[in-house]
């Protein structure tokens, strides 16, 4: 397992955990380079170093504005319930930086009619937010709902997304 940490202007720290599978835990940026330590303790080994320096620098290089393939990424699912890896793995694949999908759409998409709050539940279960854009899910009156980082951070995640979008369209 690998660590990498990051201290992103006007974010603060964020950091990555690696298994020998792929990226198993992102650190949403928080005020602390002890706050993303503490969290990141059980990936304290350095095999996959080299995958989560990467993946450490191409979310920094995302939360600066800049158009990274971050799906591109390998994930660990191997913690993820089966139901919840359906749904993340759909989210991944189905909407797009700049877009955003109802708790409900989402639910749909995998199959799940009445899904909603099941949506919810796996959402707050992501191991990997922006490898796996929990924050483009919100709610069907428009407004944002929940999220891990706070939904301050949500917020600054879809418009920074929709700023990254118009760019790439140039």
């Amino acid at each position: 397992m690998g660590v990498a940490i990051r201290k992103v202007e006007g974010w603060g720290w964020m950091g990555v955990g690696t298994s020998e599978k792929g990226v198993a835990k992102i650190v949403l940026p928080k005020k602390s380079k002890g706050e993303v330590e503490s969290a990141l303790t059980k990936f304290e080994t350095k095999s996959n170093q080299k995958l989560a320096e990467k993946c450490a620098e191409m979310l920094s290089q995302y939360l600066k504005g800049e158009d990274v393939a971050l799906e591109n990424i390998s994930i660990d699912w191997k913690e993820i319930p089966e139901t919840y890896r359906k749904i993340l793995q759909t989210l991944q694949r189905e909407v797009d930086i700049g877009q955003t999908v109802t708790y409900k759409e989402l639910a749909c998409i995998c199959g799940f009619k009445k899904g909603a709050r099941l949506i919810g539940q796996a959402m707050a279960k992501n191991p990997v937010p922006l490898l796996v854009p929990c924050h483009r899910v919100i709610c069907s009156d428009g407004s944002l709902g929940g999220f891990s980082g706070g939904v301050n951070l949500k917020k600054r995640l879809l418009d920074l997304e929709g700023k990254i979008r118009i760019k790439t369209k140039d």
